[in-house]
């Protein structure tokens, strides 16, 4: 593998704007190439190479690559990218349905490739801080996660409803710092002004544990809220990832009972950006050094916690997800 590492972004919306803003300056990987079908985006960068499709990307000798497409693209780039032997980052959702995450999933394995999924909501301070203090049992056993994502419509986003564009990251999140998988998903969605696509949901899910996890996502608010809280033996910890901080609402050792709240913690928790960790985890795993990337299982098993809201929400039935083995190896 060349050093620095040859890395190409292909898509160049907001998303892939930011990638490439952050492979510009990421030490030890240099930024090659960037496609997009846009001839307008194209123009925009200067002092790299610019083509159209993944097609004329795979000319290019390159180490990874980083998949910033409309969801419906990823399969099939990320496909040809395993089949020419390179490693790729490909944004969330993993792909448009729970089959073709899976054969995503196949294809690099089947190559001995490393791919990688960016669920970058893992990657802000705070929320990281709230999962190392629950894996090493600061707050006691977990008993419920609760999550609230509201906000205004993203313009940039017309193509899915809330549950897949913004649902997935809560979905990642409930299982992450838990170390559970999703056994069971109860939901009801809604949009607004009868639109094709759901606009706010709310669902309650069961892990493998016996922990219960009440999630609430809208896209209709004025007031932008990404809120994670966990309900533990000590207290109840919530998490913020706008203002990045953790407040600790500690009951002392007597969970259960009516015990008044013995002390309130907030701190701030500093950190860098979420893309930029995000891609020395990447670069990290390429180099075979220790990293927490967010592999192609585990973003495929969000594509199936989604898929199963949507489906739970238009059956009014309860969902299981037991028999989803493959994503959780």
């Amino acid at each position: 593998m060349t050093t620095p590492l040859r890395a190409a972004v292909i898509g160049l919306g907001w998303a892939g704007s930011v990638h490439t803003r952050v492979l510009s300056s990421l030490d030890g990987v240099s930024l090659v190439a960037v496609a997009d079908t846009d001839p307008g985006r194209r123009s925009r960068f200067n002092g790299v190479r610019t083509v159209g499709d993944v097609d004329e990307l795979l000319d290019i000798e390159l180490d990874y690559c980083v998949v910033a497409t409309p969801t419906t693209e990823h399969e099939r780039i990320g496909v040809a990218l395993a089949a020419a032997g390179v490693h790729a980052l490909i944004e969330k959702p993993l792909a448009s349905s729970l089959p073709a995450a899976f054969r995503l999933v196949e294809a690099f394995e089947r190559a001995g490739l490393i791919g990688a999924v960016g669920h970058t909501e893992r990657r802000n301070p705070a929320v990281r801080e709230l999962c190392v203090r629950l894996r090493e049992g600061d707050f006691g056993a977990v008993y419920q996660v609760a999550t609230r994502r509201h906000g205004p419509f993203p313009d940039r986003i017309r193509d899915v409803g809330v549950v897949t564009d913004i649902a997935i990251h809560d979905v990642d999140l409930a299982t992450w710092l838990t170390g559970r998988h999703i056994t069971s998903v109860a939901a009801q969605v809604s949009s607004v002004n009868d639109g094709p696509y759901e606009d706010l949901a709310a669902a309650i899910l069961r892990l493998s544990g016996g922990e219960i996890v009440d999630l609430q996502v809208s896209r209709i608010s004025p007031h932008r809220e990404r809120i994670v809280i966990a309900h533990t033996a000590r207290g109840c910890v919530m998490a913020d990832a706008l203002t990045r901080t953790i407040t600790h609402y500690d009951n002392g050792d007597t969970p259960g009972t009516a015990v008044p709240i013995r002390k309130i913690t907030t701190y701030e928790v500093p950190g860098a950006e979420p893309f930029r960790i995000q891609h020395e985890a990447f670069r990290d795993a390429l180099l075979g050094l220790p990293n927490d990337i967010v592999t192609l299982r585990q973003g495929a098993a969000a594509v199936a916690a989604t898929e199963a809201i949507l489906t739970a929400a238009r059956t009014g039935t309860c969902v299981s997800l037991v028999d989803h083995d493959f994503i959780r190896q």
